[in-house]
């Protein structure tokens, strides 16, 4: 959902005034955005599914930061499954899920209440 359309415009105008020396004679095709998520998501885990990254809203609002974040809960998720499935022995659930969701919050949670 586009809540600022106006300013995401003046956004994109004003990236296009930078780079005009670089895309002179270029052609633009088509103007595609998808909004930045500013929080986690209110519900990350349903059933044996769960979101890392951009997808979970692990962004940090002031930088658009992300790209740790995202390995980070990446990794964090792939470790509790391993341990909460026993090393993959049993089928993992959404309480093995929550474990990464617990974990990470204990952790990264302060950055997005600063940030």
């Amino acid at each position: 959902t586009v809540i600022d359309k106006k300013g995401i415009q003046k956004y994109q105008q004003g990236i296009r005034e930078r780079a005009k020396n670089r895309i002179a004679g270029g052609e633009i095709l088509r103007v595609e955005a998808h909004p930045i998520p500013e929080h986690p998501r209110p519900w990350r885990v349903k059933d044996r599914a769960t979101l890392i990254g951009d997808a979970a809203g692990y962004v940090t609002k002031c930088s658009g930061e992300g790209i740790y974040f995202a390995a980070k809960s990446g990794r964090m998720c792939a470790e509790s499954i391993v341990t909460r499935t026993e090393m993959g022995t049993r089928m993992v659930d959404d309480r093995d899920l929550f474990d990464y969701i617990n974990k990470f919050d204990a952790q990264y949670g302060p950055t997005y209440i600063v940030l």
